[in-house]
Formats: structure tokens, C-alpha cells, sequence
């Protein structure tokens, strides 16, 4: 049943204006009905947490399959810790299952606290359901020091496009004290350019904060992460390509850094994802190569010292997060499949790497400085 409603759900939203069917979702009885609901099931203990002192909030981390996600929730909550040894901090997860949860954030959440919001690329087009919360929270808390933790925007270049960034920019322009971390330059222009009340930073993907001692293992094969969403760039044929160009470095394998379907079954919520991505973790570190065309596949090589050939996704972020790591000789980046080879015989003949993530902190001051409201 439950798959025949989503089927109707697709067509619907498709013949629909958008205005209109965003009118038919926030309707006030259904909206009533969600939010009691949200409240039912969180809203003591979020009560409880207020009543206790907590004033740091990070909104929306994720619990769906998405080991990339999942690693810069992670990664946050680390990174928070060191900066903030004593605040505990209030994790809100997967509003994206009920937005209207946000309404009773809105009553329980003092003006004085701090609200920051899981970063990622979803800001534009490609999610839109995820910006949609992210939207709907800074219109809900215009008082609030609001932190848009380092995000990739794209907007596609099309009438869908530029209505859903009119409706960012409306949505974005009234906040006074809104500050938006992009993780790649492009995305910092773009930002510059359409957010102009908002403050704006550029910082590296903040999994590039995290610690990582990857063990001593027997590296052999190639590992191949490749995307098979909306995202992907790549064709069959430019895969099958790079497959056969492999060969000769041993068997090749794929993998993903989205869960595929039985490779776990339990719950996935802040007790469970680190050791989801210690594992996947694991699994690159015992690599000869890594080829991607994955921003987390190429971060996790990176993060565990494994040679790896980085290609572009339909975005820049790619692209943009392999600016900050050029430096370390065991990842290459890629415009096309031409350049493969050659890349590949390059970061073998470098070898596994060592990541050092204190030469990468001081890129994230800034955010240390926003987050402790020293700037």
C-alpha cells in the first residue's frame, strides 16, 4: 500500500504547480496533526533539555543510508566537542520525516540559543526536500544565531532552478544573525552572490576535521566507487572504460558509500552510524586504489591514505573539496577519462599516504569563531 501512495505521491507533485502543492502538504489540519505527533514522540525530551540549560541545537543529522551523510554528522559532533568541551550538544535527526517538527522546536527552543544545521550539498536543486527544512528553520528562528554548517549549493540552470533559488533567496534574506559555511569556492561565490544579508565563509568539508588512524593492513585491488543517483556524470561506457584500464592493478571491486540494500539492517541514528563508517573506513584502507566519482568516496581515500582517481560528479563539488587536499600526492583529481591512466600510474607510484587533520583545523577557525560567538 505504502508503495502505490508514494507512486500517486511522485505523479501528483509533478502535474501540480508547486505553489499548489505546497499549499495541499502545509494545510492546516494536516500540519496540526504532524506536529502533535512530533511532540507526542520528541518533545519531552527536548523540554527536558531546555529545562537543563542546553542552548546548542544541531538541527537535521541524518538516519538514512548515506555513509557520506552520515560520516559529517559524525564529524560535527567531533568537532563541536573539541571546540566546546562542556556544552552538551542537542542533536535533532531526519526532520526531513516530519518537517513540522520544526513547529514545536519553534516553542521549545530559546531565543538566546544556538542553532546549527547539518551540513552536506543540499542546498539547491538536487534535494530539494532537504533544503526545504532548511528553509522553513531559519524563517522559524529569525532571532537565533543560525549556522549553516559547510554546504555545496547548485542550482540548475533551468525555470525549476531559478524558482527554487528565488524562493532561497526570499526565504534566506530576512535572517539578521545567519551565517552559511560553503565547503568549495564555487559555492562561496554563489552564496556571495544571492545571500546578500547573510554572512559567508568558505571551509573545507568538515569530515576533513576528522581523526582517522587508519591500521596497518595488506592493501590490494581496486575498489571502485561510483555513483548511481542523480548526481552521476559518468556513462556506462566511461566506466567500463576506466573497469578495463584497472585490470592490470589487481581485482576490482565496487562499492558505495550509499548502504546498498541487506548490507545492514538495523537502525541507523547517532549510537550506530560511527561504526557504520568506521567500517566503510576500514574497507578503503585496505585498498591498492580507489577510484570515485564520489566527494565522501574521495574524502574517505584521503582520510585513510589511500591512493585514489577522483572524477567529477554532475556538480562542482567534487571538483571544489579536491582543491583542498591537492597537496597530498596519493589523490588526483580528474576532468575526464582520458587523463585516467596516467593519473592512476601517479598515485600507485606515490603510494598510501598519511593524512595529518592538524594541518587541516586551522582552515575551520573561522567556524570556531562563529559557533563560540567571538565573531
Amino acid at each position: 500500500m505504502r508503495f502505490f501512495y508514494n507512486i500517486m505521491k511522485k505523479i501528483v507533485k509533478k502535474i501540480l504547480p508547486v505553489w499548489f502543492y505546497a499549499a495541499l502538504k502545509n494545510n492546516p489540519v494536516r500540519r496540526y496533526k504532524k506536529v502533535k505527533a512530533w511532540d507526542s514522540k520528541h518533545g519531552g525530551y527536548y523540554r527536558s533539555a531546555v529545562n537543563a540549560g542546553q542552548r546548542v541545537f544541531l538541527l537535521n543529522t541524518p538516519e538514512h543510508t548515506n555513509l557520506g551523510d552520515l560520516a559529517i554528522a559524525e564529524a560535527e559532533i567531533a568537532y563541536l566537542k573539541l571546540i566546546m568541551p562542556e556544552e552538551q550538544i542537542i542533536e535533532i535527526s531526519a526532520l526531513v520525516k516530519n518537517i513540522f517538527g520544526l513547529d514545536t522546536m519553534k516553542k521549545i527552543i530559546p531565543k538566546d540559543a544556538l542553532i546549527l544545521f547539518h551540513g552536506g550539498g543540499y542546498i539547491g536543486t538536487d534535494w530539494p526536500a532537504e533544503e526545504e527544512i532548511f528553509r522553513r528553520a531559519v524563517k522559524l528562528f529569525p532571532n537565533n544565531r543560525f549556522v549553516l554548517l559547510p554546504q555545496s549549493v547548485f542550482y540548475s540552470a533551468d525555470k525549476k532552478g531559478e524558482a527554487a533559488l528565488k524562493r532561497s533567496v526570499r526565504d534566506l534574506s530576512r535572517h539578521k544573525d545567519l551565517h552559511l559555511f560553503a565547503r568549495e569556492a564555487i559555492s562561496y561565490e554563489l552564496m556571495k552572490k544571492y545571500y546578500k544579508n547573510a554572512h559567508i565563509y568558505l571551509t573545507p568539508d568538515i569530515v576533513l576535521s576528522m581523526e582517522y588512524a587508519a591500521a596497518e593492513a595488506m592493501r590490494e585491488g581496486v575498489l571502485m566507487c561510483m555513483r548511481a543517483d542523480r548526481e552521476k556524470l559518468l556513462t556506462g561506457g566511461d566506466t567500463a572504460y576506466i573497469e578495463k584500464a584497472c585490470a592490470g592493478y589487481g581485482q576490482v571491486e565496487y562499492t558505495d558509500t550509499v548502504l546498498a540494500p541487506g548490507e545492514y539492517n538495523g537502525a541507523i541514528n547517532a549510537e550506530t552510524r560511527g561504526s557504520l563508517v568506521n567500517t566503510k573506513l576500514e574497507r578503503f584502507s585496505r585498498a591498492k586504489l580507489v577510484v570515485t566519482d564520489r566527494l565522501h568516496g574521495m574524502v574517505f581515500a584521503a582520510l585513510t591514505g589511500t591512493p585514489c582517481v577522483a572524477l567529477s560528479n554532475h556538480n562542482h563539488k567534487v571538483k571544489g573539496t579536491a582543491e583542498w587536499i591537492k597537496n597530498l600526492g596519493y589523490i588526483r583529481y580528474i576532468e575526464n577519462t582520458e587523463e585516467f591512466a596516467q593519473a592512476a600510474e601517479a598515485v600507485l607510484a606515490h603510494g598510501p599516504g598519511r593524512f595529518d587533520r592538524n594541518a587541516y583545523l586551522p582552515h575551520f577557525d573561522r567556524l570556531e569563531k562563529v559557533i563560540l560567538r567571538k565573531s
